[in-house]
Formats: C-alpha cells, sequence, structure tokens
C-alpha cells in the first residue's frame, strides 16, 4: 500500500469511534494523538492529506463537541501547510483553539497552537515585526503563550518544555523568559527531568536569566541522563566562561570538541565561523580524529594569545564575552534582511546585524559616533586605532532602527540614499545637514572635521573617504584582534640580538633589551629601604611566523633607587631565553604591577642561526660603551649593551660577535664597514678603528679561531665620525667555502 494510503487507512481508523468526554487527555488519546504525527511527517503527498482532511471534516460535522477530532485536524492541517500553501495554517490554529476552549485543561491543543504560530512565522518586513514584537502580537509571543499554557496544563510534558525554552530564547524584543524559566524549572523535578532535552533547554534558560549555577546544574544533568557530550559540553563551557570560570570553560570546551558527534561540530564550526579565515575553517573541516580537532582548537585560540601577547587562553575567553554581548544587543528581530545599494557588504547570517559581526571580530570600539537629524537615517561609526591604520566602520539603519548594516561612506546615511551620496560629491558646498553629518565625527578621523567645514569638499576628499570605508570593511570584515591597551604607553625602546648559550650544551638564545623612559614610570615608596621601587613584570612569546609557540618567559623585576629617577633618564634591563634554529617573530608586554601602565612590542622577523659549533656561523653583533648602559657578564668577562643605541660624538663603542665552527688556529677573515643611514660608506672616517694612534687602520684584516667558538671584542673609536645614524656592518668569510655571513648593527652618534 503507497505510505500516502496507509496512512489515511491509519487516520480514519483513529477517528473512527465515538466521541469520549474524559476529565483529562487519557494517555490512549496521547499516544493516538502521536501516532497521527508521527505518520504525518513521513506525507509529501497534498492529494491524499485534503482526502484525510475532508474525511475528518466529514466526522467532526457529527462530533463537533469531540476535542480530539479538532486535535486531528489541526494536526492535519498543519501538516498541509508545510507541504501545500501556508494558508492551511490559519486552519490548524483554529481548530487548536477549537479544541482548546472544549479541553482547556489539555496539554495537546495549546501544543499545536504554539507549533502553528512558529510556523506561520514572522513578517517579512522588519519594521512591521520590530512593531508587533513590541506590542506582544508577534508569532514568537503568541507561540511562547500557547507553549506555556500547555506546560501548565502538564508539567511533564517535555517536548512543550523544550519548545516553550527554545521560543523565548529566540525572542529578541520582550522575551518571555518568566514563563519559560518556571516551567524549565517544574519540568526537570517532573519525569520529564529525564529527558536530556528538558534539561538542555533548562539550563539555555537558567543562562539566558542570569543564573549561571544552576545553568551548570542543569547541564550537567542534561550529561547524566544520556544527552549528547559534545553538546552538553560545550554549553557547559559557554555557560562557565559566563560566570568568569575560565579555567573550566577552557577544559569543558577542549573535551566537548574531543567528544563532538555531527550535531555538536556544526556548533563549534558555526563559532569559528565568526572569526575564522576560510583557510582556516577549510583546516577544521579536514579533521576527522576528535582529538585532533581538540588539538587543533587549541591552537587556533593560542595563537591568537600569543599575537597579541595575551595571557594563554584569554582570546577564547574573550570571545565569548563578546558572543554574549553581542546575541544580547546586536540580535536581528527578523531574518529577512533588505539590502539598498550603498550597503555593499552582504552578510550570509541572520543572527546579528553587521555592528555585532564587527563587534566579534574586534570588540569594543575605541570611540563612536552618531547624528540624529531628519534627513538622516539612524547611524554610528566605530572606530578602532591600529598602528598599521586605523578602521573605521559606519552603519546605517536604513527604514528601520533594528537593523544596522556596513556602508562604505558617511554620506551613505543620508536618506537620500545612493543618490544623496552622489549629490554629496558633486556639489560645490555642503548643505547643513551633510556639513553636521561630517562635523560629529570630527573625533573619528581628521578628514571628516576638514570636510564639515569646508565650503566646497574636493571630490578627491570625498573618494578618499569611502576608500577608507572600503578598506576598512574588506579588512576588518576577514581580520580579528584583542590589542592590548594600557591608561598610560610607557613607550619602551627595544632592541634584540642572538649569541651562544653560554654552557657546553650548545645552542641559541635570544636577548631582548629594553630601555623604559622615567618620566612614564611610577615610582612606589620604599619605606623599609628609605627609597622607591618600580616594580615590573614581562612576557615574552616567541612563535613562528603563524603564531604558534615556540617559547615564552614570564616574570617580575623590582627596580630600587634612592630618589625616583629623572625625566630624560631611562629604566634599562635585559630579558634571555633559549630558542631553536629558525625564523621567528616575538611579542614583548611590560607593564607596571597593577597593569595600568604598560606597552606591547612586536617583532616579526628575527632569523636565528644555528650556533652549536658544528658549522662555519656567526652570531649577532652587540655595540656598546664601557662604563655606560649595561654590563653583560658573558664567558668570565664583561660585554657592555647600550639599549638606546646611542653613542656620543667623539667616544668609542664597544663591539662583540662570536664566531663557531672552526678549529683552534683557523685563519678567518673580516671586513668591518660603517655606513651613515641612507649614505655611502665612510672609510675614510674610520681613522684608529680599532685603538692605534698614528697610521689609518685597516678595514680588511685576518685573524685566528680560538676553537668551536671565538668570542670577539673591538673597540671602534668614532673619534672623526660626525652625528648622525650609521649601520656598522661585520662580514666574515668561511676559509673552507669562501661562503660570507654579514651582521650588522644600527645606532646613532650623538652630540655630547
Amino acid at each position: 500500500m503507497p505510505r500516502s494510503l496507509g496512512v489515511l487507512a491509519a487516520g480514519l481508523a483513529l477517528i473512527a469511534r465515538p466521541p469520549v468526554r474524559l476529565i483529562a487527555q487519557s494517555p490512549a488519546e496521547r499516544a493516538a494523538v502521536e501516532q497521527l504525527r508521527d505518520s504525518l511527517a513521513g506525507v509529501r503527498d497534498s492529494v491524499a492529506l485534503r482526502r484525510l482532511e475532508a474525511a475528518t471534516i466529514e466526522v467532526a460535522k457529527r462530533s463537533r463537541d469531540d476535542p480530539m477530532i479538532h486535535l486531528r485536524l489541526g494536526f492535519i492541517a498543519y501538516r498541509l501547510g508545510e507541504v501545500a500553501a501556508k494558508s492551511h495554517l490559519d486552519d490548524a490554529a483554529g481548530e487548536f483553539e477549537w479544541a482548546a476552549e472544549l479541553r482547556p485543561d489539555w496539554p495537546y491543543p495549546h501544543y499545536g497552537d504554539g507549533l502553528a504560530e512558529l510556523a506561520l512565522g514572522e513578517h517579512s518586513s522588519m519594521a512591521i515585526e520590530n512593531l508587533k514584537q513590541m506590542l506582544g502580537k508577534d508569532y514568537l509571543t503568541k507561540a511562547a503563550l500557547a507553549f506555556g499554557r500547555a506546560v501548565r496544563a502538564d508539567p511533564s510534558f517535555a517536548q512543550a518544555t523544550i519548545d516553550l525554552a527554545s521560543t523565548a530564547l529566540r525572542q529578541r524584543v520582550q522575551p518571555r523568559l518568566d514563563v519559560a524559566l518556571t516551567a524549565v524549572r517544574r519540568a526537570a523535578t517532573s519525569p520529564a527531568g529525564r529527558e536530556p532535552g528538558v534539561q538542555l533547554a533548562r539550563g539555555r534558560v537558567e543562562r539566558e536569566a542570569g543564573d549561571a549555577d544552576s545553568a551548570v546544574a542543569a547541564f550537567q544533568a542534561y550529561l547524566a541522563v544520556g544527552g549528547d557530550s559534545g553538546l552538553g559540553l560545550l554549553e557547559l563551557a559557554r555557560t562557565q566562561y559566563h560566570a568568569h570560570r575560565r579555567a573550566d570553560g577552557w577544559r569543558s570546551y577542549l573535551a566537548g570538541a574531543r567528544a563532538a558527534d555531527a550535531g555538536a561540530l556544526a556548533l563549534y564550526r558555526e563559532e569559528l565561523s565568526w572569526i575564522a579565515t576560510l583557510a582556516e575553517l577549510a583546516a577544521f573541516d579536514g579533521l576527522t580524529d576528535g582529538a585532533a580537532r581538540a588539538r587543533w582548537l587549541a591552537q587556533f585560540w593560542t595563537r591568537r594569545d600569543v599575537a597579541e601577547g595575551r595571557e594563554l587562553g584569554e582570546r577564547l575567553a574573550e570571545h565569548y564575552r563578546r558572543w554574549f554581548h553581542v546575541m544580547e544587543s546586536f540580535r536581528l528581530v527578523s531574518r529577512h534582511r533588505h539590502y539598498d545599494i550603498t550597503e555593499r557588504y552582504r552578510s550570509t547570517q541572520s543572527e546579528i546585524d553587521d555592528r555585532g559581526i564587527v563587534y566579534l571580530r574586534h570588540g569594543e570600539p575605541d570611540k563612536r559616533a552618531g547624528f540624529a537629524a531628519d534627513g538622516v537615517e539612524p547611524n554610528e561609526t566605530w572606530l578602532y586605532r591600529r598602528p598599521d591604520g586605523d578602521l573605521i566602520f559606519h552603519f546605517v539603519a536604513r527604514n528601520d532602527v533594528q537593523d544596522y548594516k556596513l556602508v562604505e561612506s558617511l554620506t551613505d546615511a543620508l536618506s537620500t540614499g545612493f543618490s544623496g551620496a552622489l549629490a554629496a560629491q558633486g556639489r560645490p558646498g555642503l548643505d547643513g545637514l551633510t556639513s553636521g553629518l561630517y562635523a560629529s565625527r570630527a573625533e573619528i578621523n581628521p578628514v571628516y572635521a576638514r570636510l564639515g567645514n569646508t565650503l566646497g569638499a574636493g571630490r578627491w576628499v570625498l573618494a578618499g573617504e569611502r576608500e577608507l570605508g572600503q578598506r576598512s570593511i574588506a579588512v576588518g570584515t576577514i581580520t580579528d584582534s584583542y590589542r592590548q591597551e594600557f591608561a598610560v604607553e610607557l613607550e619602551p625602546v627595544t632592541s634584540e640580538f642572538v649569541v651562544g648559550a653560554a654552557d657546553t650544551a650548545g645552542g641559541q638564545v635570544l636577548h631582548i633589551v629594553f630601555a623604559l623612559p622615567a618620566q612614564r614610570l611610577t615610582p612606589v615608596r620604599d619605606t623599609a629601604a628609605g627609597g622607591v621601587v618600580y616594580p615590573l613584570w614581562f612576557r615574552v612569546y616567541v612563535s613562528d611566523l603563524a603564531d604558534s609557540l615556540v617559547t615564552r618567559l614570564d616574570t617580575s623585576r623590582v627596580f630600587a633607587a634612592r630618589e625616583p629617577v629623572r625625566g630624560g633618564s631611562y629604566l634599562t634591563g635585559q630579558l634571555a631565553l633559549p630558542v631553536p634554529a629558525g625564523v621567528y617573530r616575538y611579542r614583548l608586554v611590560v607593564a607596571e604591577a597593577g597593569a595600568a601602565s604598560g606597552a606591547v612590542v612586536a617583532r616579526d622577523s628575527v632569523a636565528v642561526a644555528p650556533l652549536d659549533g658544528r658549522r662555519f656561523a656567526v652570531s649577532d653583533l652587540v655595540v656598546g660603551r664601557q662604563g655606560a648602559g649595561l654590563a653583560w657578564s658573558r664567558a668570565r668577562d664583561t660585554v657592555w649593551v647600550d639599549p638606546l643605541a646611542q653613542i656620543p660624538a667623539g667616544a668609542a663603542t664597544e663591539l662583540y660577535y662570536e664566531v663557531y665552527g672552526l678549529a683552534a688556529g683557523t685563519p678567518y677573515h673580516t671586513v668591518v664597514r660603517l655606513e651613515p643611514v641612507g649614505g655611502r660608506s665612510l672609510f675614510g672616517a674610520l681613522r684608529r678603528l680599532f685603538g692605534g694612534r698614528r697610521a689609518p687602520i685597516r678595514l680588511a684584516f685576518d685573524a685566528a679561531a680560538d676553537g668551536v667558538v671565538t668570542r670577539v671584542h673591538r673597540t671602534i673609536d668614532l673619534r672623526d665620525v660626525p652625528r648622525g645614524e650609521y649601520y656598522l656592518r661585520v662580514e666574515l668569510t668561511d676559509p673552507g667555502t669562501g661562503t660570507a655571513s654579514v651582521r650588522e648593527r644600527r645606532f646613532v652618534v650623538v652630540g655630547r
């Protein structure tokens, strides 16, 4: 028998009985309704459904007061609305309401009414849907009320409780969380609490209502009664982050990734899609093993911590902070988005507006601005300050205040739309409205102050403003950031060099040298010692060029002085980390105690040669001045390091470097050059280069190696070198292969 005919026969058999009036809906009646729903779910033949509906109507004519008949008609019409025409959903709602009038104490009439309201759905006009939600006349409010009545009729009706919770969580205006919260709590203590879906719904509603501890308990109960472990652990992680329990959240997040099946995996991927690049999403999609997936996710978030110098695990915690904020502040009222020609960025999702997309990627903007006036659509501009160029985003809610979309230019906020933007570029002078719009962004970027006050904005200025918006959208919607900011920037002067390890085990050590301006530091009075101290903490991340962590250093230093260090002076120091050979980048974070003052220093290319003595190699150059700067103890010797790289005119500088891989006594060739930055070599100016007072020094010379490592000290007299910026270059030639290795150091000759 065909599937449709089988359903028809089953449906007729279910209604071919005399009307029965019971005090409560019996288990048999519930089973009959569920059997019909299950049968209808597999039918796509609208003709068979209409025949079943017609036969049931004939029965209803003889039993108008039988609530079961109206329930059946309601679910048949509901299925017709799914497979045929949406108009049948109104018929379904009418039948469910009729059944509810006959038996208001039955849960199924109310439940069916809720399903019909959900299926009728939101209005295609966002403005109308927004108004309906404010008035409580929208489909979500109606559905939530209907599900609520079903749950009140029977708290053990698990699916009604689950659908009530889901509906309440989807509401953007005046959500019925109070109704849902009461329902899920009652259901959790009833037999329905053994249903995993009830505990899952309870956890989500408890979290939305702000009770993190109860939400955690609900998700743990969900796992205990057999819920999907990947989904339960992900929801648990979200809740733990919401409650600022970062370590617990990290563990639950990765544990859920290891256990995730297809359903939970889709949620993990959806979260990634808010900030991941297309290449990163493709890499995630290619993982088939849970353990590998968890490792990949840990690296994904850790790389972002390393790139910004953040504490490990901090970026994922920030992601969830942003996520909860966005879902509260930037969710769309309606999924139906309509685009104007000026709205060039087109999002593929319908959950949040474009402000939420930018916020998830970059967090709280450094500055916001808006302008309200007749003739201007609701608008916002967000500024993110960046060393490589500020990002400026313009958002406009055209025709509705709830859907802010990205536009390229501030003129796109004009109510005249695209034609108004073109007119603003073409007219010889600005009208008061456009001028005021520009003036409102004067603190965002200087270009707007100029545009707001000009009598005739040149097309090139307006075109540049639009290009800035285009670049911001292009960059800002495919990247993400979490920059560290401090109330006071310490503005350190830093440099780095790589030399060999001091012990016989070999290897390389990266040294980072810093100088902190005294006027930007806050002295702390040390009453015990009778002076002042400057407590500082440092973090160094060394990573490969893809930001995968190689090594790290976290340390504190306390600098002591008799009196506060005077302006113009510096606190100097040196940090050292063993590193393998390769090419790296590093992030240095330095901050005063309490982190009110600090700085982040980024270096994106540090080459580390293998200094193990197995082959010819040369360390970096170290330049300093005897008796000034840092005195670094090295192999029972002292190496002078100048953190500021400034040598007074007429003084001598100390040069240090290391040569590796030559047998004792082996001669090697050295050439030394001093060249002004951007100019020609100063061979003639290098008198008494290595000391001597008589004849000019040779710039090329041979020396003999001390053994596996040769530590070279040279004194360079800069007596005849004028003030300016220079490169000191040292070229050494491998006697075995003739291969040259060149190292250089930049410094400044300053007046005394």
